[in-house]
């Protein structure tokens, strides 16, 4: 009766929480989901608690702590943090501090929070597009932004510019801060440092070269769509109902394995596909002897068939059937089921 019955819902699939944060931070300061994407999976595995082991930097984003003050003391009152963002002093030097120490790991502990950490980034990828723009005189592309991710939106200019004017010209000479905390990005395996050309190509490789534009759709028509999943390929889900990789279940599997078994004699079950053969092998087994079928002991529990009677053995000939009236009764004689009903009318 199940086939009038509506099934159970499923559930859906669980969403992830940093994905969802990011997606969120992307639309409520206008960045490209996929964009945002990208650099938190690049820059943390989109682990929230992540840290570095050479600098300062940690959270989705390792967003270093000089950064990370600078951008909640702009940014925070926006944001609904401006007791955090009013505990942020400036030196003479241009330094960030906080004097409560306690306060200033509260604020700095923030990094770790994903929808904190996503909108910051959001709005710290905004104000790079808008300064990058505005130097280079065209807009920036997706690499542009990651570059100015990661060395400020000054360096990034630098960079830039570098790499087109003198692309062989070792980046770390220009960028020593960053070439200490980032060594396998401004030199080789062999200690070679590497030219301003091939750090701008090696940061900018994750995010392509497509632009970056402000208020980019999640899933733009011109772009690859990035689906953030684990169960396959997009729009894999529609078509699997349950929790099997298989290509069909385990009791027809065990069925048709056990028909295998049954029939290949001496060919293991285990070698067999889960479908049968649409074509003939290239060596056809010989058919198995009929004294040799006849032979095999039946199962107690299955019924057997009519014995067949001897008029339609193998080889013998059909009889010929007459138009004449049939005689209900005749042994050896198929019943002529037209036959039949035109003698059951004249009768």
């Amino acid at each position: 009766m199940f086939l009038f019955t509506t099934p159970p819902a499923r559930e859906p699939a669980p969403v992830n929480p940093v994905v969802d944060a990011i997606r969120q931070g992307a639309e409520k300061t206008g960045t490209g989901f996929d964009y945002l994407l990208a650099t938190a999976q690049r820059e943390s595995a989109l682990d929230p608690k992540a840290r570095a082991r050479s600098s300062s930097a940690s959270g989705l984003f390792q967003f270093i702590e000089q950064t990370w003050l600078g951008l909640v003391r702009t940014e925070g009152p926006k944001l609904g943090l401006g007791d955090e963002a009013n505990a942020i002093a400036a030196k003479s030097d241009g330094t960030l501090v906080v004097d409560d120490p306690r306060r200033r790991r509260e604020i700095l502990a923030l990094r770790h929070d994903p929808q904190v950490a996503s909108l910051m980034a959001g709005t710290f990828t905004q104000r790079n597009r808008d300064l990058l723009a505005a130097e280079l005189g065209r807009e920036p592309t997706s690499g542009d932004l990651y570059v100015a991710h990661f060395l400020g939106a000054r360096g990034a200019v630098d960079l830039i510019r570098q790499a087109e004017t003198a692309p062989r010209r070792p980046a770390a000479a220009e960028f020593p801060d960053a070439a200490a905390a980032n060594r396998p990005i401004f030199f080789d395996r062999k200690g070679r440092a590497r030219g301003a050309g091939e750090v701008y190509a090696l940061l900018a490789a994750s995010h392509g070269t497509q632009v970056a534009a402000s208020a980019a759709p999640a899933f733009a028509p011109d772009q690859p769509v990035a689906f953030a999943r684990s169960d396959g390929p997009a729009l894999h889900g529609l078509f699997r109902t349950d929790g099997r990789r298989g290509p069909i279940s385990e009791a027809v599997a065990s069925l048709w394995r056990a028909g295998n078994a049954a029939d290949a004699g001496t060919r293991g079950a285990a070698t067999e596909p889960f479908f049968p053969r649409s074509t003939p092998p290239d060596d056809p087994e010989p058919a198995e002897p009929a004294s040799a079928a006849a032979a095999a002991a039946p199962s107690a529990d299955v019924p057997l068939p009519p014995r067949r009677p001897a008029s339609l053995a193998a080889g013998a000939a059909a009889p010929q059937v007459a138009a004449q009236p049939i005689r209900l009764g005749a042994i050896g004689r198929p019943l002529d089921l037209l036959a039949f009903m035109s003698w059951r009318r004249r009768a």
